[in-house]
């Protein structure tokens, strides 16, 4: 579980998860297109591969993309 952030405050892997289902909810990616890679995500948002992964792996709970192994992150077909 994550740890509480001060108040305030939003932990990293939040704000991504957050932009992330905000640009899916807008159509950025159609159903069934790959998301930038993992490398890519985490520059553009200042953080570590790790957060941007932790916010997928939520993302991918929600069922709004699927994680493909070896291959990519997806925007879930529904």
């Amino acid at each position: 579980m994550d740890p509480m952030p001060p108040r305030g405050r939003e932990l990293p892997s939040r704000r991504v998860e957050d932009d992330l289902r905000r640009r899916c909810d807008a159509g950025e990616w159609e159903p069934g297109e790959r998301l930038p890679a993992v490398a890519e995500l985490a520059q553009h948002h200042g953080v570590a591969r790790n957060t941007v992964i932790k916010a997928l792996r939520r993302l991918a709970d929600d069922g709004l993309v699927e994680i493909v192994p070896n291959w990519g992150t997806f925007r879930a077909r529904k």
